[in-house]
Protein backbone atom coordinates (compact mmCIF):
# COMPACT_ATOMS: atom_id res chain seq x y z
CA UNK A 1 0.00 0.00 0.00
CA UNK A 2 2.80 2.36 0.93
CA UNK A 3 4.55 1.62 -2.33
CA UNK A 4 1.34 2.25 -4.27
CA UNK A 5 0.82 5.63 -2.62
CA UNK A 6 4.42 6.51 -3.22
CA UNK A 7 4.06 5.56 -6.87
CA UNK A 8 0.93 7.71 -7.23
CA UNK A 9 2.72 10.60 -5.53
CA UNK A 10 5.65 10.35 -7.90
CA UNK A 11 3.26 10.16 -10.84
CA UNK A 12 1.51 13.33 -9.69
CA UNK A 13 4.82 15.08 -9.16
CA UNK A 14 5.95 13.95 -12.58
CA UNK A 15 2.75 15.21 -14.17
CA UNK A 16 3.12 18.58 -12.45
CA UNK A 17 6.74 18.85 -13.58
CA UNK A 18 5.72 17.92 -17.12
CA UNK A 19 2.95 20.53 -17.16
CA UNK A 20 5.25 23.20 -15.75
CA UNK A 21 7.94 22.28 -18.27
CA UNK A 22 5.40 22.37 -21.12
CA UNK A 23 4.10 25.73 -19.89
CA UNK A 24 7.61 27.16 -19.60
CA UNK A 25 8.60 25.93 -23.05
CA UNK A 26 5.38 27.23 -24.55
CA UNK A 27 5.99 30.68 -23.06
CA UNK A 28 9.75 30.86 -23.60
CA UNK A 29 10.32 29.16 -26.94
CA UNK A 30 11.15 31.46 -29.85
CA UNK A 31 8.67 32.12 -32.67
CA UNK A 32 8.79 29.82 -35.67
CA UNK A 33 10.71 31.09 -38.72
CA UNK A 34 7.37 31.82 -40.42
CA UNK A 35 6.14 33.80 -37.42
CA UNK A 36 9.44 35.67 -37.07
CA UNK A 37 9.37 36.67 -40.73
CA UNK A 38 5.78 37.87 -40.48
CA UNK A 39 6.45 39.86 -37.29
CA UNK A 40 9.51 41.51 -38.83
CA UNK A 41 7.44 42.61 -41.85
CA UNK A 42 4.57 43.86 -39.71
CA UNK A 43 6.76 45.76 -37.25
CA UNK A 44 8.88 47.54 -39.90
CA UNK A 45 8.58 51.32 -40.17
CA UNK A 46 7.32 52.22 -43.63
CA UNK A 47 6.42 55.86 -43.08
CA UNK A 48 7.71 58.04 -45.95
CA UNK A 49 10.78 59.99 -44.79
CA UNK A 50 9.38 63.34 -45.85
CA UNK A 51 6.30 65.13 -47.11
CA UNK A 52 3.28 66.98 -45.70
CA UNK A 53 0.96 64.80 -43.67
CA UNK A 54 -2.76 65.24 -44.41
CA UNK A 55 -3.87 63.23 -41.39
CA UNK A 56 -4.23 66.24 -39.04
CA UNK A 57 -6.12 68.06 -41.82
CA UNK A 58 -8.44 65.07 -42.18
CA UNK A 59 -8.75 64.73 -38.40
CA UNK A 60 -10.40 68.16 -38.31
CA UNK A 61 -12.48 67.66 -41.45
CA UNK A 62 -15.58 68.85 -39.59
CA UNK A 63 -13.94 71.98 -38.13
CA UNK A 64 -12.83 75.28 -39.63
CA UNK A 65 -9.24 75.04 -38.35
CA UNK A 66 -6.91 77.58 -40.03
CA UNK A 67 -3.92 76.00 -41.74
CA UNK A 68 -1.43 77.99 -39.65
CA UNK A 69 -2.97 76.67 -36.41
CA UNK A 70 -3.45 73.08 -37.56
CA UNK A 71 -0.33 71.54 -36.01
CA UNK A 72 -0.92 73.08 -32.58
CA UNK A 73 -4.60 72.08 -32.57
CA UNK A 74 -3.78 68.52 -33.61
CA UNK A 75 -1.00 68.16 -31.02
CA UNK A 76 -3.41 69.29 -28.31
CA UNK A 77 -6.17 66.91 -29.39
CA UNK A 78 -3.74 64.02 -29.79
CA UNK A 79 -2.63 64.47 -26.17
CA UNK A 80 -6.28 64.30 -25.16
CA UNK A 81 -6.68 61.01 -27.02
CA UNK A 82 -3.48 59.60 -25.49
CA UNK A 83 -4.72 60.52 -22.02
CA UNK A 84 -8.03 58.83 -22.75
CA UNK A 85 -6.27 55.70 -24.02
CA UNK A 86 -4.19 55.47 -20.84
CA UNK A 87 -7.30 55.19 -18.66
CA UNK A 88 -9.86 53.41 -20.85
CA UNK A 89 -10.82 49.80 -20.16
CA UNK A 90 -11.27 47.97 -23.47
CA UNK A 91 -13.22 45.23 -21.73
CA UNK A 92 -16.03 47.70 -20.99
CA UNK A 93 -18.31 47.24 -23.99
CA UNK A 94 -19.91 50.64 -23.43
CA UNK A 95 -16.60 52.39 -24.12
CA UNK A 96 -16.69 54.53 -27.27
CA UNK A 97 -13.90 56.03 -29.33
CA UNK A 98 -13.29 59.75 -28.70
CA UNK A 99 -14.35 62.06 -31.50
CA UNK A 100 -12.09 64.90 -32.70
CA UNK A 101 -12.41 68.12 -30.73
CA UNK A 102 -11.19 71.61 -31.65
CA UNK A 103 -11.48 75.14 -30.33
CA UNK A 104 -12.81 76.27 -33.70
CA UNK A 105 -16.29 76.49 -35.26
CA UNK A 106 -17.76 73.25 -36.58
CA UNK A 107 -18.59 73.17 -40.29
CA UNK A 108 -22.12 72.46 -41.51
CA UNK A 109 -22.43 68.78 -42.35
CA UNK A 110 -23.50 67.46 -45.73
CA UNK A 111 -27.10 66.27 -45.50
CA UNK A 112 -28.34 63.18 -47.29
CA UNK A 113 -30.11 65.47 -49.76
CA UNK A 114 -26.78 67.20 -50.44
CA UNK A 115 -25.05 63.87 -51.03
CA UNK A 116 -27.78 62.77 -53.42
CA UNK A 117 -26.99 65.78 -55.62
CA UNK A 118 -23.20 65.34 -55.56
CA UNK A 119 -21.20 63.05 -57.84
CA UNK A 120 -19.93 60.17 -55.77
CA UNK A 121 -17.02 57.97 -56.89
CA UNK A 122 -19.08 55.29 -58.63
CA UNK A 123 -21.24 57.81 -60.49
CA UNK A 124 -22.04 56.43 -63.94
CA UNK A 125 -22.05 59.84 -65.67
CA UNK A 126 -21.09 62.76 -63.44
CA UNK A 127 -21.30 65.33 -66.22
CA UNK A 128 -24.85 64.37 -67.15
CA UNK A 129 -25.94 64.36 -63.51
CA UNK A 130 -24.52 67.83 -62.88
CA UNK A 131 -25.95 69.14 -66.15
CA UNK A 132 -29.42 67.85 -65.19
CA UNK A 133 -29.28 69.36 -61.68
CA UNK A 134 -27.01 72.36 -62.20
CA UNK A 135 -28.99 74.74 -59.97
CA UNK A 136 -29.18 72.27 -57.09
CA UNK A 137 -25.47 71.52 -57.52
CA UNK A 138 -24.55 75.20 -57.36
CA UNK A 139 -26.67 75.59 -54.23
CA UNK A 140 -24.94 72.69 -52.48
CA UNK A 141 -21.49 74.02 -53.42
CA UNK A 142 -22.50 77.49 -52.21
CA UNK A 143 -23.68 76.06 -48.86
CA UNK A 144 -20.36 74.31 -48.21
CA UNK A 145 -17.58 76.58 -49.50
CA UNK A 146 -15.21 75.84 -46.59
CA UNK A 147 -15.65 72.08 -46.92
CA UNK A 148 -14.94 72.36 -50.63
CA UNK A 149 -11.85 74.50 -50.03
CA UNK A 150 -10.56 72.09 -47.41
CA UNK A 151 -11.14 69.11 -49.70
CA UNK A 152 -9.35 70.81 -52.61
CA UNK A 153 -6.49 71.61 -50.20
CA UNK A 154 -5.76 67.87 -49.98
CA UNK A 155 -3.86 68.44 -53.22
CA UNK A 156 -1.13 70.13 -51.15
CA UNK A 157 -0.34 67.02 -49.08
CA UNK A 158 1.83 63.98 -49.71
CA UNK A 159 0.68 61.35 -47.22
CA UNK A 160 -2.11 60.49 -44.79
CA UNK A 161 -0.25 58.85 -41.92
CA UNK A 162 -1.93 58.27 -38.57
CA UNK A 163 0.12 58.61 -35.41
CA UNK A 164 -2.90 58.06 -33.21
CA UNK A 165 -2.95 55.02 -30.87
CA UNK A 166 -3.37 51.82 -32.86
CA UNK A 167 -5.43 50.00 -30.26
CA UNK A 168 -8.78 48.22 -30.76
CA UNK A 169 -10.60 51.52 -30.17
CA UNK A 170 -8.29 53.53 -32.41
CA UNK A 171 -9.95 56.81 -33.41
CA UNK A 172 -10.34 57.36 -37.14
CA UNK A 173 -11.31 60.64 -38.83
CA UNK A 174 -14.34 60.82 -41.07
CA UNK A 175 -12.64 60.23 -44.42
CA UNK A 176 -15.92 60.59 -46.35
CA UNK A 177 -17.32 63.67 -44.57
CA UNK A 178 -16.68 65.96 -47.57
CA UNK A 179 -16.50 63.35 -50.33
CA UNK A 180 -18.13 64.38 -53.59
CA UNK A 181 -17.65 68.14 -53.31
CA UNK A 182 -14.36 68.39 -55.24
CA UNK A 183 -15.53 65.89 -57.85
CA UNK A 184 -18.80 67.74 -58.43
CA UNK A 185 -17.16 71.17 -58.47
CA UNK A 186 -14.85 70.01 -61.27
CA UNK A 187 -17.79 68.86 -63.39
CA UNK A 188 -19.68 72.10 -62.71
CA UNK A 189 -16.64 74.15 -63.70
CA UNK A 190 -16.34 72.22 -66.96
CA UNK A 191 -20.01 72.74 -67.82
CA UNK A 192 -19.65 76.43 -66.94
CA UNK A 193 -17.23 76.85 -69.83
CA UNK A 194 -13.93 76.59 -67.92
CA UNK A 195 -12.81 73.42 -69.65
CA UNK A 196 -9.05 73.97 -69.31
CA UNK A 197 -9.29 74.75 -65.59
CA UNK A 198 -11.58 71.77 -65.05
CA UNK A 199 -9.20 69.38 -66.80
CA UNK A 200 -6.34 70.72 -64.70
CA UNK A 201 -8.39 70.28 -61.54
CA UNK A 202 -9.41 66.75 -62.57
CA UNK A 203 -5.77 65.74 -63.06
CA UNK A 204 -4.76 67.51 -59.83
CA UNK A 205 -7.43 65.57 -57.96
CA UNK A 206 -6.21 62.27 -59.43
CA UNK A 207 -2.60 63.07 -58.51
CA UNK A 208 -3.60 64.09 -54.97
CA UNK A 209 -5.72 61.00 -54.32
CA UNK A 210 -2.99 58.85 -55.81
CA UNK A 211 -0.35 60.24 -53.41
CA UNK A 212 -2.59 59.91 -50.37
CA UNK A 213 -3.69 56.41 -51.33
CA UNK A 214 -0.11 55.28 -51.89
CA UNK A 215 1.06 56.73 -48.57
CA UNK A 216 -1.76 55.92 -46.16
CA UNK A 217 -1.36 53.62 -43.16
CA UNK A 218 -4.98 52.95 -42.22
CA UNK A 219 -7.03 50.38 -44.08
CA UNK A 220 -10.17 52.51 -44.16
CA UNK A 221 -8.18 55.52 -45.39
CA UNK A 222 -6.49 53.48 -48.10
CA UNK A 223 -9.82 52.10 -49.32
CA UNK A 224 -11.52 55.52 -49.30
CA UNK A 225 -8.66 57.13 -51.23
CA UNK A 226 -8.75 54.19 -53.63
CA UNK A 227 -12.45 54.76 -54.22
CA UNK A 228 -12.00 58.50 -54.68
CA UNK A 229 -9.05 57.96 -57.01
CA UNK A 230 -10.94 55.58 -59.25
CA UNK A 231 -13.89 57.97 -59.36
CA UNK A 232 -11.51 60.80 -60.24
CA UNK A 233 -10.04 58.81 -63.12
CA UNK A 234 -13.51 58.11 -64.46
CA UNK A 235 -14.46 61.79 -64.32
CA UNK A 236 -11.20 62.65 -66.10
CA UNK A 237 -12.07 60.12 -68.82
CA UNK A 238 -15.48 61.76 -69.28
CA UNK A 239 -13.94 65.22 -69.59
CA UNK A 240 -11.25 63.95 -71.93
CA UNK A 241 -13.81 62.31 -74.22
CA UNK A 242 -15.60 65.67 -74.46
CA UNK A 243 -12.40 67.59 -75.28
CA UNK A 244 -11.13 67.96 -78.88
CA UNK A 245 -8.24 65.57 -79.56
CA UNK A 246 -5.96 68.40 -80.68
CA UNK A 247 -6.51 70.48 -77.52
CA UNK A 248 -3.46 71.01 -75.30
CA UNK A 249 -3.75 69.29 -71.93
CA UNK A 250 -2.38 70.72 -68.66
CA UNK A 251 0.97 69.40 -67.35
CA UNK A 252 -0.79 68.05 -64.23
CA UNK A 253 -2.16 65.19 -66.33
CA UNK A 254 1.31 63.80 -67.00
CA UNK A 255 1.96 63.63 -63.25
CA UNK A 256 -1.41 62.09 -62.50
CA UNK A 257 -0.96 59.30 -65.04
CA UNK A 258 2.73 58.50 -64.69
CA UNK A 259 3.64 54.78 -64.75
CA UNK A 260 2.16 52.65 -61.99
CA UNK A 261 4.57 51.71 -59.19
CA UNK A 262 4.70 49.40 -56.15
CA UNK A 263 3.26 52.18 -53.99
CA UNK A 264 0.03 52.12 -56.01
CA UNK A 265 -0.67 48.47 -55.13
CA UNK A 266 1.14 47.95 -51.82
CA UNK A 267 -1.35 47.28 -49.01
CA UNK A 268 1.27 46.49 -46.38
CA UNK A 269 1.37 49.85 -44.52
CA UNK A 270 -2.38 49.66 -43.95
CA UNK A 271 -2.18 46.03 -42.88
CA UNK A 272 0.56 46.91 -40.40
CA UNK A 273 -1.74 49.42 -38.72
CA UNK A 274 -4.65 46.98 -38.86
CA UNK A 275 -2.52 44.26 -37.26
CA UNK A 276 -1.35 46.65 -34.56
CA UNK A 277 -5.01 47.43 -33.89
CA UNK A 278 -6.47 43.92 -33.79
CA UNK A 279 -3.45 42.28 -32.14
CA UNK A 280 -2.74 44.97 -29.56
CA UNK A 281 -2.27 43.79 -25.95
CA UNK A 282 -5.27 45.90 -24.94
CA UNK A 283 -7.53 43.71 -27.06
CA UNK A 284 -6.78 40.70 -24.89
CA UNK A 285 -7.37 42.84 -21.77
CA UNK A 286 -5.27 42.87 -18.63
CA UNK A 287 -6.04 39.82 -16.46
CA UNK A 288 -7.87 40.77 -13.28
CA UNK A 289 -6.65 37.75 -11.33
CA UNK A 290 -3.16 36.27 -11.08
CA UNK A 291 -4.28 32.84 -12.27
CA UNK A 292 -5.64 34.28 -15.54
CA UNK A 293 -2.07 35.03 -16.60
CA UNK A 294 -1.56 31.32 -17.05
CA UNK A 295 -4.29 30.96 -19.67
CA UNK A 296 -3.58 33.98 -21.85
CA UNK A 297 -0.40 35.44 -23.33
CA UNK A 298 -0.80 38.49 -25.57
CA UNK A 299 2.68 38.08 -27.18
CA UNK A 300 2.03 34.42 -28.06
CA UNK A 301 -1.42 35.23 -29.43
CA UNK A 302 -0.01 38.13 -31.42
CA UNK A 303 2.67 36.10 -33.16
CA UNK A 304 0.15 33.38 -33.94
CA UNK A 305 -2.01 35.97 -35.72
CA UNK A 306 0.96 37.55 -37.51
CA UNK A 307 1.34 34.93 -40.25
CA UNK A 308 -1.94 35.73 -42.01
CA UNK A 309 -1.40 39.49 -41.84
CA UNK A 310 2.28 39.26 -42.77
CA UNK A 311 1.46 37.45 -46.01
CA UNK A 312 0.16 40.75 -47.45
CA UNK A 313 3.63 42.30 -46.96
CA UNK A 314 5.45 39.71 -49.07
CA UNK A 315 7.69 41.34 -51.71
CA UNK A 316 6.83 38.68 -54.28
CA UNK A 317 3.13 39.43 -53.80
CA UNK A 318 3.74 43.10 -54.62
CA UNK A 319 5.47 42.12 -57.85
CA UNK A 320 2.50 39.99 -58.85
CA UNK A 321 0.05 42.74 -57.96
CA UNK A 322 2.01 45.23 -60.05
CA UNK A 323 2.12 42.77 -62.95
CA UNK A 324 -1.70 42.48 -62.75
CA UNK A 325 -1.48 38.74 -62.10
CA UNK A 326 -4.16 36.86 -60.22
CA UNK A 327 -3.18 36.54 -56.57
CA UNK A 328 -4.49 34.09 -54.02
CA UNK A 329 -3.90 34.83 -50.34
CA UNK A 330 -5.39 32.15 -48.13
CA UNK A 331 -6.10 33.06 -44.52
CA UNK A 332 -5.97 29.98 -42.35
CA UNK A 333 -6.44 29.39 -38.65
CA UNK A 334 -3.06 29.46 -36.86
CA UNK A 335 -1.53 26.09 -36.06
CA UNK A 336 -1.06 25.21 -32.41
CA UNK A 337 0.28 22.27 -30.44
CA UNK A 338 0.19 20.91 -26.91
CA UNK A 339 2.62 23.55 -25.65
CA UNK A 340 0.37 26.34 -26.97
CA UNK A 341 -2.68 24.81 -25.30
CA UNK A 342 -0.89 24.52 -21.96
CA UNK A 343 0.71 27.97 -22.00
CA UNK A 344 -1.92 30.02 -23.87
CA UNK A 345 -5.24 28.18 -23.89
CA UNK A 346 -7.44 31.27 -24.20
CA UNK A 347 -5.06 32.86 -26.70
CA UNK A 348 -5.27 29.88 -29.04
CA UNK A 349 -9.00 30.54 -29.30
CA UNK A 350 -8.71 34.33 -29.70
CA UNK A 351 -5.97 34.05 -32.31
CA UNK A 352 -8.20 31.90 -34.50
CA UNK A 353 -10.73 34.69 -35.04
CA UNK A 354 -11.26 35.16 -38.78
CA UNK A 355 -9.03 37.74 -40.50
CA UNK A 356 -10.31 40.31 -43.04
CA UNK A 357 -10.87 39.32 -46.66
CA UNK A 358 -7.44 40.29 -47.93
CA UNK A 359 -8.11 39.03 -51.45
CA UNK A 360 -10.96 41.48 -51.94
CA UNK A 361 -8.79 44.38 -50.77
CA UNK A 362 -5.97 43.27 -53.07
CA UNK A 363 -8.38 42.98 -56.00
CA UNK A 364 -9.41 46.59 -55.38
CA UNK A 365 -5.75 47.60 -55.42
CA UNK A 366 -5.29 45.92 -58.78
CA UNK A 367 -8.46 47.48 -60.20
CA UNK A 368 -7.17 50.87 -59.10
CA UNK A 369 -3.85 50.28 -60.87
CA UNK A 370 -5.79 49.15 -63.95
CA UNK A 371 -7.82 52.38 -63.84
CA UNK A 372 -4.62 54.43 -63.76
CA UNK A 373 -3.29 52.45 -66.73
CA UNK A 374 -6.54 53.08 -68.56
CA UNK A 375 -6.30 56.83 -67.93
CA UNK A 376 -2.73 56.81 -69.23
CA UNK A 377 -3.84 54.77 -72.24
CA UNK A 378 -6.54 57.32 -73.09
CA UNK A 379 -3.90 60.07 -73.00
CA UNK A 380 -1.55 58.01 -75.16
CA UNK A 381 -4.28 57.36 -77.74
CA UNK A 382 -4.77 61.12 -78.07
CA UNK A 383 -1.05 61.63 -78.59
CA UNK A 384 -0.96 59.01 -81.38
CA UNK A 385 -4.28 59.76 -83.06
CA UNK A 386 -2.63 61.12 -86.22
CA UNK A 387 -0.46 58.09 -87.00
CA UNK A 388 -2.83 56.82 -89.66
CA UNK A 389 -3.41 53.42 -87.99
CA UNK A 390 -6.72 51.90 -86.93
CA UNK A 391 -7.51 52.05 -83.21
CA UNK A 392 -7.13 48.31 -82.66
CA UNK A 393 -3.74 48.32 -84.33
CA UNK A 394 -2.53 51.27 -82.26
CA UNK A 395 -3.64 49.54 -79.06
CA UNK A 396 -1.24 46.72 -79.84
CA UNK A 397 1.69 49.17 -79.96
CA UNK A 398 1.05 50.91 -76.61
CA UNK A 399 3.86 51.06 -74.01
CA UNK A 400 4.41 47.86 -72.04
CA UNK A 401 3.36 49.31 -68.69
CA UNK A 402 -0.08 50.15 -70.11
CA UNK A 403 -0.81 46.48 -70.82
CA UNK A 404 -3.40 44.60 -68.78
CA UNK A 405 -3.87 40.97 -67.79
CA UNK A 406 -5.61 38.91 -70.48
CA UNK A 407 -8.58 38.19 -68.22
CA UNK A 408 -9.46 41.91 -68.19
CA UNK A 409 -10.43 41.58 -71.86
CA UNK A 410 -9.59 45.16 -72.79
CA UNK A 411 -11.21 45.86 -76.15
CA UNK A 412 -12.91 48.46 -78.32
CA UNK A 413 -16.71 48.52 -78.33
CA UNK A 414 -18.45 47.55 -81.56
CA UNK A 415 -19.30 51.20 -82.31
CA UNK A 416 -15.69 52.30 -81.69
CA UNK A 417 -16.76 54.93 -79.14
CA UNK A 418 -15.33 53.39 -75.99
CA UNK A 419 -12.97 50.87 -74.45
CA UNK A 420 -14.12 48.10 -72.14
CA UNK A 421 -12.25 46.45 -69.28
CA UNK A 422 -13.32 43.73 -66.84
CA UNK A 423 -12.71 44.12 -63.12
CA UNK A 424 -11.36 41.78 -60.45
CA UNK A 425 -13.49 43.08 -57.59
CA UNK A 426 -17.02 42.27 -58.71
CA UNK A 427 -19.77 43.51 -56.43
CA UNK A 428 -23.38 42.70 -57.10
CA UNK A 429 -24.50 46.03 -55.66
CA UNK A 430 -23.26 49.38 -56.87
CA UNK A 431 -20.66 48.07 -59.38
CA UNK A 432 -17.90 50.13 -60.95
CA UNK A 433 -18.11 51.12 -64.62
CA UNK A 434 -16.41 48.84 -67.11
CA UNK A 435 -16.72 51.19 -70.12
CA UNK A 436 -14.36 54.10 -70.83
CA UNK A 437 -15.50 56.73 -73.38
CA UNK A 438 -13.28 57.84 -76.27
CA UNK A 439 -13.16 61.25 -77.90
CA UNK A 440 -14.40 61.38 -81.51
CA UNK A 441 -11.51 61.03 -83.96
CA UNK A 442 -9.43 58.54 -81.96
Amino acid sequence: MHRALKGVLWAVVGLIVAVVAAFAWGRLRPPTPEQAKALAALEADSKPPQGRNAYPWLWFVDFDVPADQLDAAYAKDRQRVLAWEATVEVSHRSTSTPNPQADFPPLPKLTQADRDILCLPREADCLSKVRAHIQEVQQVLARHPQRLQRDVALGQFDLAWSDMPAGPLAPIPSFIASMGLWQTAIAASYLDGRQAQALDAACTQVAAMRRLHAHSNTLIGTMVFSMRLRGGVQLFAQLLADTPVDATLPPSCAEAFSPVTDDDVDLCPSIRFEFARVASPELFTKPEHWYENFSLSAPLSRRAMAVNYGAVCDAELRKRLLADEHVHVVSKAPDFDMFDVVSNSVGTVLSRIATPSFEQYLARQQDLAASLRMGALLLWLRETHDQGMPLQQRLATRPAWMHFADDRHVDVTSDGKALTMDLRDRQARDPWLTTWPLAPGL
